[in-house]
Formats: C-alpha cells, structure tokens, sequence
C-alpha cells in the first residue's frame, strides 16, 4: 500500500491570513470612527409609572439628541473605565436576574466572557420612528435604559437593577452609513469577537 504525504495547503493557509487581517481591518475601523457619550448611573431619574421622559431629563436630553441624529444603521456598546467595574455591574446583573424576570424585565443572557471592560454590544438597523420621529437607535438605548413600558423588548433594563450607583458608563457608537443590513451582525459578531461583552449572547 502506497502512502502519501499530505502537505499542509499553503493557499489556504494564506486565504485564511488574509481574511483574518481583513477581519481585524474592520475592528480597527468601527475604533476609530467611535462617538462616545458619557453619563453616570446615579443619574438615571426616577421611572414614575412611565411618564418620566428619559428624552428630555437632564444629563440625558444632549446625549439623545446627538443620538437621534443617527438614522443609518448602527452598532454600539456600553463600556467602564475598567473590568474590574465591568465585572462589578455584571455581578450586580446577574445577582438581580431572577428579580427582574419577576417583573417581566428581560435582559442579555450570560456568557462564559471574562477579562473585559464591556458590558454589552448591540446593533440597530437605520429608520426614524413614524410615530414620534425617534430614531430607531434612540428607541433601542431607550430600552437599554430602561424606560420603555413593555419590560418584554430585551435590553439592560438599566434602571431597573442599578439606579443610584455611582458607575460611569461610556455608549460608544458608530453609525454604518452605507453598511447593508445583511452585514450588521457580521459586524457585531467581528466586534464581541475582540470586546468580548461579559453579557449577551453573540
């Protein structure tokens, strides 16, 4: 029986590099064009039965209305200053999770992530809302926040679990103007696949 010596495929291997390079080329990019908008979580105003326009409440009303500036589609993340903080709030997350799912709050699964300074990353396609005129990325961090009625729209609830906490929290934000709809979770996973969030599944 003849016996054949397989070489390793050397096109493959360099297939493989270079969509590698293109890959961190993309992650690279999403870095530099980042908006960062900055605000504390003792900042978040009372919820009040759902009247409290977290639209127009101070510490929040500019950083919406840069936001809402942003009808293109979108990918986005919540950061803290370190993962030490980062692993704080996440603890705190997952120590409230059974109370939020008692109150018909739905939030990010777990993950097995760790060693990171960021919470959560998330896409939004483009559009303006016909109904109020907000855009579909300030409708989502709305959510995140925790100000939208219906607790079934998955999101960080974030009001719900830390409000008062003195926490910074940085929503960096890169909006994909010409980015077809296809490729957004492309782009999410590239980007969770370096930021490795310690919450939601990418």
């Amino acid at each position: 029986m003849k016996v054949y010596n397989i070489k390793p495929n050397t096109m493959t291997n360099e297939i493989t590099e270079e969509i590698d390079q293109k890959l961190e080329n993309i992650y690279t990019y999403i870095l530099t064009k980042k908006n960062t908008y900055k605000f504390n979580l003792s900042h978040l105003p009372e919820i009040n039965d759902y009247t409290t326009n977290i639209l127009e409440a101070i510490h929040f009303d500019e950083i919406f209305k840069e936001l809402n500036k942003k009808t293109h589609n979108c990918i986005y993340w919540f950061e803290l200053k370190d993962e030490q903080k980062c692993l704080e709030l996440n603890t705190l997350l997952d120590n409230n999770r059974e109370k939020l799912s008692n109150q018909y709050r739905v939030i990010p699964p777990k993950n097995k992530n760790q060693d990171s300074n960021v919470l959560y990353v998330g896409i939004r396609r483009g559009g303006v809302r016909k109904r109020d005129q907000l855009s579909n990325l300030s409708g989502r961090i709305v959510q995140h926040l925790g100000y939208y009625e219906r607790g079934s729209t998955q999101g960080l609830q974030l009001v719900h679990w830390c409000k008062g906490l003195d926490f910074d929290i940085n929503l960096n934000v890169v909006e994909l103007e010409n980015l077809p709809n296809d490729y957004l979770n492309v782009v999410e996973k590239i980007l969770s696949y370096h930021l490795k969030p310690l919450c939601g599944r990418h």
